[in-house]
């Protein structure tokens, strides 16, 4: 359970999303799902190693998220899963600046991820969610898109043109 924060609280922790974090909605590849995807969404933050104290203070304000060390000097804090990523966001996301658009498509897409379990059409749509959220954190990396997803989908028979 993500702990109800004070304003100042809120405001702080957005700022620092805001500045050294990152809002995120990615599609993975899962064998073990019906669909066979899964769209993870994550909130992280990096310090430098020799500031990991600061991230480890935010797990014990939020209640929820790990802190570890990456091995290259940078220190990563994580909340990860749509429960407790929207419950995090919809406390930040008044104090967001520059990281307001990720955090609401985010929170839709955690919003409405219950109901896409065996539902590709709507799975497809927060995959365009997703894309968006990649395409506003300028997202250089990414492997599976919307076109991966419905590719996938029309292979095995899920969904018709």
């Amino acid at each position: 359970m993500i702990t109800k924060l004070s304003i100042e609280q809120a405001a702080y922790l957005a700022g620092f999303v805001d500045a050294d974090g990152s809002i995120l909605a990615q599609i993975v590849r899962r064998k073990d799902y019906v669909l066979k995807f899964q769209i993870r969404v994550s909130v992280l933050c990096i310090q430098k190693m020799s500031h990991i104290h600061h991230l480890r203070k935010f797990k014990s304000e939020i209640g929820k998220g790990t802190s570890r060390d990456r091995g290259d000097g940078i220190a990563e804090f994580a909340i990860v899963g749509h429960k407790n990523v929207s419950a995090f966001l919809k406390q930040i996301l008044p104090y967001l600046r520059t990281k307001q658009k990720q955090g609401n498509l985010v929170i839709r897409i955690c919003e409405q991820l219950d109901q896409t379990k065996n539902d590709p059409q709507k799975f497809l749509h927060l995959c365009e969610l997703a894309d968006r959220v990649a395409k506003l954190n300028d997202s250089k990396k990414r492997i599976n898109t919307v076109q991966t997803v419905e590719k996938h989908f029309l292979d095995v028979g899920l969904i018709k043109k």
